[in-house]
């Protein structure tokens, strides 16, 4: 038996009416409705949306030669994958494919491809340019960013060419997250695969190339480029998807990446009315809310930022030395010290509270997978000091707080400059734990030492840091599985340490083999519940998503996934 997915032929920026379903069930256009999404269901056609893409331009336009975000931000906008993740959900959908199925035991994914899509310069998109794709993808001298991601226990999946519309995928087993990554970026076979076969495709798409060379089937094609000044994207007229009254997407007729030499520039340029909607970092915000009122902008909400930032012991044992190897591995020692973590005063004082209080390793952004109902330790010094006391952690007469062998608690802690949630949390945490009779030297060191320290020499007590998260949990794997590089307090173990890392191990890859999302929501309810217990990382606060949009913009939603409207291009329509 197998489970079908249908492809309803409107973007994915449409929303699903009731929020999450599985990635699995029949989706009906009926259930899709432009009005709740964009509030005007139908564009009028022309006009120009400018955009700050940062401060240096792409480096390449070949998607699988792509390492920077510079690259990729223009690359998606001109290639599309076989499916898509939903904009406000984070669920797969179809794309370059109109449906897909998968087998019963979740190791089988067959393909219905589009019919009629054609790559900018007129050839059929077709069977041949996904199976050119995964060639490309899979081949190590290529060295594809795509690789890792759809790679199964080390393995490739196998994949043929049913028929000119159809592809299958074989699994070595069960794998949900495959999903997520296959839909990386399909390239035309027809001008790519002779260089291919000559052992060229590095060389190709490059920035010096002829830029009508550059074909996708995307809704946008690259018109000019001057170097880390500005990129013009013109519109794809053959492009293959309508809205609800029958018109040929997008509405504009372009889009102008501008490039800054930095924030502070692009920011003040965004004053200037030089592009349409800026991402506002939380330090900024309160200037955006004073001029909001006399601006032709308008502040939207967009949603939850994906990273983290938290606190994170080292418990090493080949690195670090005793007794702080001891304290640190004591799950008292570390539920009494997250009593002295005061992330409300960390909301305020670094993101103006425009954010979200943070305990759980998923992001709340992902509403499917979050769990809301942990184990929770409230900002409560007496507390702390309480399990201290209980845990043979003693207060001296002399204020000094001692273990059971008598030595005094005392440990450095590391952050990088110029991240002020990160600063904030430091500086709290070293004037609370002193309160409590514990010495902490907190210092400023650069990103890149942090790195080495963390990755390299493993000479460290504790940091306060962030990642910048994953939508699906799957994507933190080298950060949760005991074998991971990221498995930042002991990393790349050969064995789990502890009981419950093995455990987490268990529960994770039980997850990525659950082929029905609600299956898997049940192990990662469980890996939620093992962290909070056990708090290898101390979370601490994550930033609300807000963006200044130009009031002539219309159908400009920021999106519930990256926090952009950049996703929305192709229904955005300028009020001229």
């Amino acid at each position: 038996m197998k489970r079908r997915v249908l492809a309803c032929t409107l973007l994915v920026a449409l929303i699903i009416s009731s929020g999450v379903a599985s990635a699995l069930e029949l989706l009906d256009p009926r259930l899709l409705d432009t009005e709740n999404e964009f509030g005007d269901s139908v564009g009028q056609y022309g006009g120009t949306l400018a955009y700050a893409a940062g401060t240096s331009g792409p480096k390449t336009f070949n998607p699988h030669q792509a390492e920077e975000t510079s690259s990729t931000d223009v690359t998606d906008h001109i290639f599309e994958g076989l499916v898509v993740l939903h904009r406000d959900t984070g669920l797969v959908l179809p794309k370059l494919a109109r449906e897909y199925e998968i087998s019963a035991d979740g190791t089988e994914i067959l393909f219905h491809l589009r019919r009629g899509v054609s790559w900018h310069d007129g050839e059929e998109f077709t069977a041949d340019d996904v199976i050119f794709t995964f060639d490309v993808v899979y081949d190590p001298d290529v060295g594809s960013n795509s690789r890792s991601g759809l790679l199964i226990d080390g393995k490739p999946m196998e994949y043929e060419k049913v028929d000119k519309y159809t592809v299958r995928f074989i699994l070595p087993r069960p794998h949900a997250p495959i999903m997520l990554s296959i839909g990386t970026p399909i390239v035309p076979e027809h001008l790519l695969g002779d260089a291919y076969r000559e052992g060229r495709y590095g060389e190709m798409w490059g920035l010096e190339t002829d830029l009508s060379a550059i074909v996708g089937t995307g809704a946008w094609r690259i018109s000019a480029y001057r170097t880390d000044q500005e990129l013009v994207l013109v519109r794809n007229d053959n492009y293959y998807e309508f809205d609800y009254a029958g018109n040929q997407l997008p509405y504009l007729n372009r889009i102008i990446f501008r490039y800054y030499a930095s924030a502070d520039t692009y920011t003040l340029a965004f004053f200037n009315g030089e592009f349409d909607y800026y991402s506002i970092p939380a330090n900024l915000y309160p200037e955006f809310v004073d001029g909001e009122a006399l601006s032709h902008w308008t502040i939207r909400e967009a949603g939850v930022d994906p990273g983290t930032s938290f606190l994170v012991f080292n418990q090493n044992p080949g690195f670090l030395p005793e007794p702080k190897l001891s304290w640190f591995t004591d799950i008292n020692f570390r539920q009494a010290l997250a009593h002295a973590v005061d992330k409300e005063t960390i909301l305020d004082a670094a993101m103006n509270g425009k954010g979200y209080i943070q305990h759980s390793p998923i992001s709340r952004r992902n509403a499917f997978y979050f769990k809301d109902n942990l184990k929770t330790y409230a900002y409560d010094l007496d507390e702390a000091h309480r399990k201290l006391e209980a845990a043979g952690y003693v207060l001296g007469a002399d204020g000094v707080r001692r273990d059971l062998r008598g030595n005094p608690i005392e440990f450095d802690l590391f952050t990088n400059p110029g991240v002020p949630v990160r600063q904030v949390m430091g500086e709290l945490f070293q004037e609370d734990l002193a309160a409590l009779g514990i010495k902490v030297n907190f210092e400023l060191l650069g990103f890149d030492v942090i790195t080495e320290k963390m990755t390299s020499t493993f000479e460290w007590d504790a940091i306060v840091l962030g990642l910048t998260g994953t939508f699906d949990p799957n994507g933190a794997s080298n950060v949760w599985l005991s074998s991971g590089n990221l498995h930042m307090w002991h990393p790349l173990q050969k064995s789990p340490q502890t009981a419950w890392e093995a455990q987490i191990d268990e529960v994770w890859r039980a997850a990525q083999e659950a082929m029905d999302p609600n299956i898997r929501r049940e192990y990662y309810d469980q890996f939620q519940d093992i962290v909070a217990e056990q708090l290898p990382l101390f979370y601490t606060v994550t930033s609300q998503n807000n963006v200044a949009v130009r009031n002539h913009l219309r159908n400009a939603t920021p999106d519930l996934i990256g926090g952009s409207i950049g996703s929305a291009w192709n229904f955005i329509w300028v009020d001229r």
